[in-house]
């Protein structure tokens, strides 16, 4: 394989799978600590999905993200102020792109080149084999390849006629055209949600069939981002907390079970919620009309949908049918990655990947996977956290460095992520962080992600859900092992 940019052999780096906001945070985390790496991705321009130019990316021009400014950028580099508050793609994709050029990371960037396999031969002995038809030796892998390669299809898919169009939320690409058009769309989450809002703008008829209930909450509370009032809760209230919140949501927009959608599963703050400033008025207004979970499929195309549980005391609705001329599938997607051996990462009871803090694998210095989890609001911050845990990491297995602070590391890494401190943290303070802490010091409430087996993708290997602000506090703790080992030394 030929060496790419410099004279270092690909022996002796790390292989970056994938340049969106994964890969880039991995990249500079990198080279802060002077790990070489190569970064390849099969489009043309760093970005991820965050490419407009890409084809198989899940994000349409219309799209407005649900995290704000604060939770969509990098320590090192602000949003500028011209950008709105939630960005579109097409911003966030400049703001990626304006980030590589900062750190030079595109010096190291291989465009249009995909990863085939990925194995491993042994420990820090990777052959890996390209698009391009090269073959090499890497010393360690970050796959930053994302969670929407392996789209999930329910079983009932394969007996819908082909009269019926049936996409995959991640080939959404807009509403146009879909006029005179009935529409159904299945799934109890956010990219059902902005996806039935997005076709009601044209569509003749818009029914969302949902299996779980979320709480709906919207972008900004009082002229305030929903997403930085949350992350700065007063958690020492515990319970009462909660209770306020639930108390604000519904004096601002209602409940879900009000206009007829199911009654979430979780409390607010240990929901999955769904951010949205519009699903709920397009619900009361008649343009989308709720449905419980798709319970068979006639030869004709006819969809029967379960009726849908309401409040408290309020009746379960009848059973519904429904003749689509589109269904999407906003259903989710399955935990995993082509390029990586199956056996290469066990896997849990849910049979989604078993990682430590959603990205690294247990026994193994040399493999890391970001990003294998969701989060409600903007996963940005944990991803980074994930990379600079992953650069000490590498550092200390490549250059032979904090060696207490990686035992340490593959102590806590056996165990579980329960026994990680989710305490008092320090946000902003990462590889990369120049904003000192801007967002304040505050303890975190340790919760769970939302119980449903469908938050969880139970049975089903989907990417698992996760409560963001616990996450992020355990990435902190584990990072600190590292951290104050490089500060000495």
């Amino acid at each position: 394989m030929p060496e790419h940019h410099d004279s270092i052999p690909t022996r002796d780096k790390v292989l970056i799978i994938g340049a969106g906001p994964a890969g880039l945070a991995a990249a500079a985390a990198l080279q802060a600590l002077e790990v070489p790496f190569d970064l390849v991705d099969r489009a043309a321009h760093v970005g991820g999905m965050w490419d407009p130019q890409r084809t198989d990316s899940p994000v349409w021009p219309t799209l407005e993200m649900v995290s704000s400014r604060e939770f969509t950028q990098y320590e090192d580099l602000l949003q500028p102020v011209s950008f709105p508050e939630f960005l579109t793609p097409t911003h966030m994709a400049k703001y990626l792109r304006a980030y590589a050029a900062r750190h030079d990371l595109t010096d190291h960037f291989r465009p249009r080149t995909g990863v085939r396999h990925a194995r491993p031969f042994d420990d820090g002995v990777w052959e890996v084999e390209l698009t391009t038809g090269e073959i090499g030796i890497y010393r360690a892998i970050i796959s930053a390849h994302g969670i929407t390669e392996r789209p999930h299809y329910p079983a009932w898919a394969v007996d819908v006629p082909t009269s019926v169009r049936v996409i995959h939320a991640k080939d959404w690409s807009g509403a146009d055209g879909l006029e005179g058009q009935r529409v159904l769309v299945v799934g109890s989450g956010q990219s059902a949600a902005d996806i039935a809002v997005d076709a009601a703008r044209r569509a003749l008829e818009v029914r969302w069939s949902m299996r779980t209930g979320h709480w709906i909450v919207p972008r900004r509370i009082a002229g305030r981002s929903g997403d930085v009032l949350a992350a700065r809760e007063p958690a020492r209230l515990g319970g009462l907390n909660a209770k306020i919140a639930e108390t604000v949501i519904r004096r601002t927009v209602g409940t879900p079970e009000a206009v007829g959608l199911p009654r979430p599963v979780a409390p607010l703050l240990e929901d999955t919620v769904i951010v949205s400033d519009d699903v709920l008025d397009r619900v009361r207004e008649g343009r989308i009309t709720p449905a419980g979970d798709v319970t068979a499929v006639g030869a004709d195309g006819t969809v029967i949908l379960a009726g849908v549980a309401g409040g408290r005391g309020a009746q379960q609705r009848g059973e519904q049918q429904y003749a689509p001329d589109l269904i999407v599938l906003a259903t989710g997607y399955e935990s995993g990655a082509d390029h990586l051996p199956k056996d290469v990462v066990p896997r849990t009871a849910d049979g989604a990947y078993d990682l430590f803090l959603g990205a690294f694998a247990r026994g193994r210095d040399d493999l890391v996977i970001l990003g294998q989890q969701r989060v409600s609001g903007g996963v940005l911050p944990v991803l980074v956290e994930q990379a600079d845990v992953a650069a000490y990491m590498l550092a200390a297995t490549m250059q032979g460095h904090s060696q207490q602070a990686l035992e340490a590391f593959r102590r806590v890494r056996a165990g579980s992520e329960s026994a990680v401190p989710a305490a008092a943290t320090a946000s902003g303070k990462g590889l990369m962080g120049t904003l000192g802490g801007a967002v304040g010091t505050h303890r975190v409430t340790e919760r769970s992600a939302a119980a449903s087996p469908a938050s969880r993708g139970l049975g089903e290997g989907l990417v698992p859900a996760a409560d963001r602000e616990t996450l992020l506090a355990r990435l902190r703790s584990v990072r600190e092992l590292f951290a104050e080992a490089h500060r000495r030394g």
